[in-house]
């Protein structure tokens, strides 16, 4: 189509060729055809952004380009001789320059607009106006003689009203940013040229060039309605790209939103862990402080008691209702073992404590206190016979170690067991208390991790700093120590902690009421 345009714009035309017409009236069907494609892009726009005005700008080309071009070529050849098809123009014309006018005062959205509806309103104006053209006196045919100046001042007077809009459809594209208005401007420039070329060129050609100017015509034509075309394209493009920025902005933000969606779960797990152990401990001591209370001597009271105090107030930090710091302060060991030690027994547990009361650690208290009793809880369900905490001075650590007479874990295994929800098939737990263990001693530049224990079973070993540490890398893969560099500050220990008291013996009124009373399953 383009090369054809481009032999006839420049070489003129053969004026007594036959082929003329017929390449002038392919001309006028290929920009009828390209308006209808501009029409169908505007209501894709439409669908994809709900833009009111570009369906409507697309049912104001498409009534244009199905009408006033191509039904104007295509109707003529299959009515009879003589039959008048002088109305379809004007009427068409006028539907089209409404719709455009109406255009520039539409709002933006109107959910209550569908392609049928608005294809429909226009189809129907033009019928009717088509009606009352035929109807009042051959108007239709006669209109070019009712002006002065003949069709020449039709196309003079179309002319100008294309150009009125075009100047519009500019200056508004330009002043709100739309690509859409602007092309479409560009669009009615070009057929405002093709009917002014019409109009002031023909009576100074001469008929020998009448028929070159209606092929320039169409060649215009085609040219502006291409225009649209390219002009919607663009808004669709810039439409996709936005779209796709979105598209591509609400997945990521998707993906944050479940990721923290899964850590604040991941976090709501770990508490309620953490809770159930600290509950079950206040059970099983309180169980054993109400049936057992007339056989207990004050000591064991008073040691049960502060142990349920201890877990109270660590419930209190869980839910956030503790007044206490999170900062790491230096605190005796011993404060933190002998309560967990109590409680382990009032559950049931055979346990030795061999701690002394002078070794000073560096964390937070609370936090420790947790990690001892998911460490003792796990030696309960999983190991056999009496369960030994012992506390040793490594240097720039502290090592303790809590032993049992289980099947012990094997090598390939010991890495494994401190990985989330990792547990035994037979494991009553949830596969938290060892990876919450971990993570906490890290957290606080320590570390845990399990070996043999001397005799068989597993010993899972805590290091504990001594004081303020400047890394927390101090340890190999497998979790052994290595010479690490400490910044002392000088801490002094943390007052309130209850020593450690007695060489870590069993009581035996409270060994004797943690056998006879009803076993709770413990939490792993």
């Amino acid at each position: 189509m383009l090369l054809t345009a481009a032999m006839y714009l420049l070489g003129p035309a053969d004026p007594n060729n036959p082929d003329t017409a017929s390449v002038a009236a392919s001309f006028e069907l290929s920009a009828g055809a390209l308006g209808v494609v501009a029409a169908t892009l505007c209501v894709v726009r439409w669908r994809l952004a709900g833009d009111a005005r570009a369906l409507w700008l697309g049912t104001a080309v498409g009534i244009y380009a199905a009408f006033s071009i191509a039904l104007a070529q295509l109707l003529p050849p299959i009515l009879p001789d003589g039959t008048s098809v002088g109305w379809i123009r004007p009427a068409s014309l006028l539907v089209s320059l409404a719709l455009f006018a109406y255009v520039l005062r539409s709002p933006e959205v109107d959910a209550r607009l569908r392609p049928a509806r608005a294809f429909g309103i226009a189809i129907a104006a033009f019928a009717a106006l088509s009606v009352v053209l035929i109807t009042v006196g051959n108007l239709g045919a006669g209109i070019v003689r009712a002006i002065p100046g003949d069709q020449n001042a039709i196309s003079s007077i179309i002319g100008l009203a294309w150009a009125a809009y075009a100047t519009i459809y500019v200056i508004r594209g330009i002043r709100d940013r739309r690509l859409l208005f602007a092309w479409y401007g560009l669009a009615m420039f070009g057929l405002t040229l093709a009917e002014l070329a019409r109009a002031l060129l023909q009576p100074v050609a001469g008929p020998a060039s009448a028929e070159d100017l209606v092929l320039g015509s169409a060649i215009i034509r085609c040219i502006a309605l291409l225009y649209a075309v390219v002009g919607v394209t663009q808004e669709l493009q810039t439409l996709f790209a936005s779209q796709s920025s979105r598209l591509l902005k609400t997945t990521v933000d998707t993906l944050s939103t479940s990721a923290s969606l899964r850590a604040a779960q991941q976090r709501q797990e770990e508490l309620a862990h953490e809770a159930r152990n600290a509950l079950t401990a206040i059970e099983g001591a309180t169980q054993t402080l109400e049936r057992f209370r007339e056989n207990l001597d004050d000591d064991t009271r008073r040691a049960l008691a502060l142990a349920v105090s201890d877990e109270i107030g660590r419930l209190q930090q869980l839910v956030g209702a503790s007044t206490g710091t999170d900062h790491p302060v230096s605190f005796r060991l011993s404060d933190i073992i002998g309560p967990q030690l109590d409680l382990a027994r009032a559950q049931g547990a055979q346990v030795i404590g061999a701690v002394s009361t002078d070794l000073l650690a560096y964390g937070r208290p609370a936090d420790f206190a947790e990690v001892l009793q998911n460490l003792l809880v796990n030696a309960r369900v999983h190991g056999r016979g009496t369960i030994t905490v012992r506390a040793s001075n490594g240097g720039e650590y502290i090592l303790v170690r809590v032993e049992d007479r289980g099947a012990g874990v094997p090598a390939p295994l010991r890495k494994a067991v401190f990985e989330r929800g990792r547990r035994a098939s037979d494991s009553p737990g949830s596969g938290l208390g060892l990876y919450l263990s971990r993570q906490l001693i890290k957290q606080q530049n320590g570390n845990l991790w399990v070996e043999d224990a001397p005799g068989g079973g597993a010993a899972f070993v805590m290091a504990i700093p001594t004081g303020p540490i400047d890394r927390s890398s101090a340890f190999t893969d497998s979790g052994r120590l290595q010479p690490i560099k400490r910044v002392d500050d000088g801490v002094k220990p943390a007052n309130g902690h209850r020593p450690l008291s007695g060489n870590g013996a069993q009581h035996p009124e409270l060994r004797a009421g943690a056998r006879r009373r009803k076993h709770q399953d413990p939490v792993d």
